[in-house]
């Protein structure tokens, strides 16, 4: 679901997933769950251009 909601890898979700539980203070299964029953939604970083790979 995060990959899709932030357009990115599955590695990036995972990392941007853990980092908002840890800021929250909340443990990651809660979290997960939240995003899963659609009571949270990530939203894409709108400073980040994805047209361009990370690598380029």
């Amino acid at each position: 679901m995060l990959t899709v909601q932030l357009g990115v890898g599955i590695e990036e979700a995972f990392v941007r997933l853990r980092a908002y539980s840890y800021a929250h203070g909340r443990r990651l299964a809660e979290v997960a769950a939240d995003v899963v029953a659609r009571r949270l939604r990530f939203t894409p970083d709108p400073d980040v251009d994805r047209s361009v790979p990370d690598d380029a």
